[in-house]
């Protein structure tokens, strides 16, 4: 029952396992006589009388009123305004609920259940019940003169109740449990000749007659001091018989207690599909750290992921490993219209299960878990925890002895009890796509699953989920095709697709067990994961989190690991982290409850965040080639990461490169056209050692958008350079020509030195690749010239080793190599690898042209070398594929193959599919050594 009053006891409300605070003394006076006539008027001059006696005050109306009012507000819940209330009518206040939901009528009706029992054990039930229900003294802490007296009325009520259970017991041959309770009664009633008959009947019967004959006489004693009596002739007629032995008296046999193996396990799953490396965890046994500690397996996961399927499924498997029995208990931890079970309920049900009678119950949650402790020792009994909030809901309901195996199942980790308990924590991802399709076949059928490519794409929007599978092949169940590829259509917009998976019960609804998650968390984690729905990617590492969210990485952290702990978030690599599908689509919904002005400043922070850190690493990646970059894009403050070296800064542009081209996207639609074009400059040399040509140049057209818009003539020159240097760096050279003069063009006509200088550079170098070299030679000389002005030696050495290479190209090898070799210790001097690479990879060139085959070898290393240092996989493909040349010039086939095949590999992963068709070409021809 999900509401429920208190008079045996403490005046209280209960409501879904909660209790209510009913207010002042006073207050809770009125709760307590409405409730004793409950569903029956009770006058206002009546209520005034009982709580204040004779003596009521002026105001004590006014008083009553309010009384009545907060009492009615505690009905805030809308299923409890339907369950109870207090209303007015012209009799007076009637509290309308119903009557089992007040201890004081539960008890007199198991007690008249009992009375009227044919059965002696249902009427021990019964008592036990009923003797239960009271708490200590009744209404306690509330006084008035009325009130008084009911307690009286009660306390003999509860004295006639126990009185006839106990001679029920005895009737029953249970004497010797009775013994002791029967003792402390008599101690507080010591004038009381029925409490007397029955203490001095169970003491004869346990073999203590010398006792019961003690027992009547101290009775007798007091009763002549202070009544002037002797005890009346039933007493007496026992005394009598017990001085004679009577065989009569003697104890009935006890009946044998009833022997019950409780099978409390649900129905076995049906179609239940995979997870097969769940099941051999859940099935190891060896590697336990302790084999004398009881065995407790947590089976954790998100919402619908299927862990309570997959608990009954193993625990069916297994069940005839637990001679004991099975227990069972749903603990409603995060169910969306109960509140949580209060594990002093389950052990309830659980001690009855295992046969303890009612009366064996002790009151507190603590003594249950003993009394369990002690009914479960060596059984051999299997436990299943469904759907647990807390370790703390879970503790009291463990066997403490070997022997049993307890499954819990939650949407939280519960780690904790991997500390209390020893216990093994299973985590529970996603079916497979393959699991998924079986999955839906099982429920849809087999053949309608390979005739309707719809079921295929539904397979896909449902993301390996359970429920939203069975939701999905729920809504499929008897559709045709046509209303089958709605379906996919629907599920495929992510607008509507919760819509979609909501069946309209609340207890299968993704939306509705997504939100009780979300409710289960402190108000921090719950904050942080509504921003998450803010995020554009999948994948987003802890320090952009900390940066976005506006907390420090330390506090971040302890947030992120909250949100991981409930299932929410997965930690998928160390400090980075993803969200399941369809809970990012609900925390992008919960999202949509920010304010434009908070939505605004957390994305402009997530911007900023990869804007900085992206120009930090480039700056690493780049020290010498970004000094001269346009003055517009400026410092945007601070990164918020540093990077050691290229590698380090190589590796967070790997990690980040999806979040990066989705923040660049954003950046787009927002129309923050400055974050764009930095976001653009900063990639640059990324994507090119990556051979990411053909992104690398639709973001440059992206970015000379922005920069035109932003009316800013000599960004938008800059950034159309750089646009002509993307296309020449993907082989298209007659699309970057033109952009290259015209950049040439504008900076000539502004006078700026940098951009000049640097166009001449590209314009060289397009020549250099149509093999135009008598035409790059003019623009390596004007670039020179630029870059000495600039003091730029890095700049210089690069364009002293670009005019090597043409006068290579022309067969000018000693002048060329004159070139590199005075390019060659400035690049060393100023650390520059990727100039140092190119350097190298020129020498190799001139060697080999001129027979010196060790020398081009070894220069061929060196480049290979520093290619390999900064990450230049696309230069690194052309130097393995030189070497595979060399190797195979020298009559070293095995080399040349290993080299070309290395080269291959890197030019499949680059996209390069001229170059690879060049390779394969090779190592067709030189099948043969």
């Amino acid at each position: 029952m999900s509401i429920g009053f208190t008079l045996l006891g403490d005046v209280t409300i209960r409501s879904r396992g909660a209790e209510l605070a009913p207010g002042s003394p006073r207050q809770r006076c009125v709760l307590a006589l409405l409730l004793i006539d409950v569903n029956r008027p009770v006058s206002a001059q009546t209520l005034l009388t009982r709580v204040w006696g004779d003596d009521v005050p002026p105001r004590a109306m006014a008083s009553l009123y309010s009384y009545v009012s907060r009492l009615r507000a505690l009905r805030s819940d809308p299923a409890d305004a339907e369950r109870w209330d207090i209303v007015r009518t012209p009799a007076g206040y009637v509290l309308r609920t119903d009557s089992s939901a007040v201890d004081l009528f539960r008890f007199r009706s198991l007690v008249e259940q009992a009375r009227g029992a044919n059965d002696p054990r249902e009427a021990e039930i019964s008592y036990g019940r009923a003797l239960a229900l009271w708490q200590g003294e009744p209404l306690a802490g509330l006084r008035s003169p009325w009130l008084d007296a009911y307690r009286l009325t009660l306390a003999e009520e509860h004295q006639r109740a126990r009185l006839d259970y106990y001679e029920l017991l005895l009737n029953r041959g249970r004497h010797v449990d009775l013994v002791q309770p029967l003792a402390a009664l008599a101690a507080e009633q010591p004038l009381d000749e029925q409490v007397a008959h029955l203490h001095m009947l169970a003491l004869y019967r346990t073999g203590q007659p010398a006792a019961a004959l003690t027992a009547y006489e101290q009775l007798r004693q007091r009763l002549v001091e202070r009544l002037g009596t002797d005890p009346g002739p039933q007493l007496q007629q026992l005394h009598q018989r017990i001085l004679v032995f009577d065989d009569a008296l003697a104890a009935p046999a006890a009946e044998a207690p009833e022997r019950r193996t409780p099978r409390q396990l649900p129905a076995s799953p049906s179609g239940f599909v995979g997870r097969d490396d769940a099941l051999r965890l859940l099935d190891a046994r060896e590697g336990r750290a302790d084999d004398t500690a009881p065995d407790v397996r947590v089976i954790a996961g998100m919402a619908g992921v299927g862990k309570s399927w997959l608990a009954l499924r193993w625990a069916h498997q297994h069940a005839d490993e637990f001679p004991d029995g099975q227990l069972y208990a749903q603990l409603n931890g995060f169910s969306p219209s109960v509140r949580p079970t209060d594990p002093g309920d389950v052990l309830h049900l659980f001690l009855m299960a295992l046969g303890a009678a009612e009366s064996e119950l002790p009151a507190d949650t603590e003594g249950r878990a003993a009394l369990y402790r002690t009914l479960m020792a060596r059984r051999k009994m299997l436990v299943v925890l469904d759907n647990a909030r807390d370790s703390a809901q879970v503790v009291p309901l463990l066997p403490g002895t070997p022997g049993c195996r307890t499954l819990v199942t939650s949407r939280n980790r519960l780690s904790s009890l991997k500390v209390r308990a020893g216990a093994d924590i299973v985590g529970l991802g996603v079916l497979s796509a393959a699991e998924s399709s079986r999955l839906l076949a099982s429920r849809a059928g087999d053949d309608r699953a390979a005739s309707e490519p719809a079921l295929r794409d539904i397979v896909r929007w449902c993301a390996g989920l359970p429920l939203a599978l069975d939701i999905a092949a729920a809504h499929a169940d008897g559709l045709p095709g046509a209303s089958l590829d709605q379906l996919a259509q629907d599920l495929r917009d992510p607008s509507a697709r919760l819509d979609v998976l909501d069946t309209g019960d609340v207890s299968v609804s993704l939306r509705v067990l997504f939100a009780a998650s979300h409710a289960a968390l402190d108000a921090e984690p719950a904050r942080v994961f509504g921003l998450l729905g803010l995020l554009p990617h999948q994948d987003v590492s802890l320090a952009a989190l900390a940066h976005f969210i506006e907390r420090d990485p330390t506090r971040t952290l302890r947030t992120m690991r909250v949100l991981e702990e409930a299932c929410l978030v997965r930690q998928h690599r160390p400090g980075r982290y993803q969200m399941h599908d369809l809970i990012r689509l609900y925390a992008e919904e919960q999202a949509t409850g920010l304010t434009a002005v908070q939505r605004d400043r957390h994305t402009r922070r997530l911007v900023g965040f990869y804007v900085c850190t992206a120009q930090a690493a480039h700056r690493v990646l780049e020290p010498h080639r970004t000094a001269q970059d346009p003055p517009a894009l400026g410092d945007p403050g601070p990164a918020p990461l540093a990077f050691g070296d290229a590698q380090a800064a190589l590796a967070w542009f790997d990690a980040e490169y999806a979040c990066l081209q989705e923040v660049i996207a954003i950046a787009e639609q927002r129309g923050m056209r400055l974050e764009l074009c930095r976001l653009t400059w900063a990639l640059h040399t990324f994507r090119w050692r990556r051979g990411l040509f053909e992104e690398s140049i639709r973001a440059w057209y992206t970015a000379l958008d922005a920069a035109t818009g932003l009316d800013d003539p000599s960004l938008t020159a800059h950034t159309r350079q750089r646009l002509g240097v993307a296309l020449a760096q993907a082989g298209r050279y007659d699309e970057a020509l033109p952009h290259l003069d015209e950049a040439l063009e504008r900076f000539r006509a502004d006078g700026g030195t940098a951009g000049l200088t640097r166009t001449h550079h590209s314009l060289a170098e397009v020549h250099v690749r149509i093999n135009a070299y008598e035409r790059a030679l003019p623009h390596f000389a004007q670039a020179l010239e630029g870059y000495r002005a600039l003091g730029d030696q890095v700049g210089e050495s690069n364009i002293l080793n670009g005019t090597g290479w043409a006068l290579a190209r022309l067969g000018r090898y000693a002048s060329g190599e004159a070139h590199c070799l005075q390019a060659l210790p400035l690049l060393q001097i100023h650390e520059d690898g990727e100039g140092q690479a190119a350097t190298w990879d020129t020498l190799a060139y001139i060697a080999r042209r001129t027979g010196r085959t060790s020398r081009a070898l070894d220069a061929y290393q060196q480049a290979l070398t520093h290619f390999q240092a900064i990450g230049n996989a696309n230069r690194e493909a052309d130097t393995w594929a030189s070497l595979g040349d060399m190797h195979a010039d020298a009559g070293e086939h095995d080399a040349a193959r290993r080299a070309w095949a290395t080269a291959l590999a890197l030019y499949r992963d680059q996209g390069r599919a001229a170059e690879a068709r060049e390779v394969t070409e090779r190592l067709a021809a030189r099948t043969e050594p």
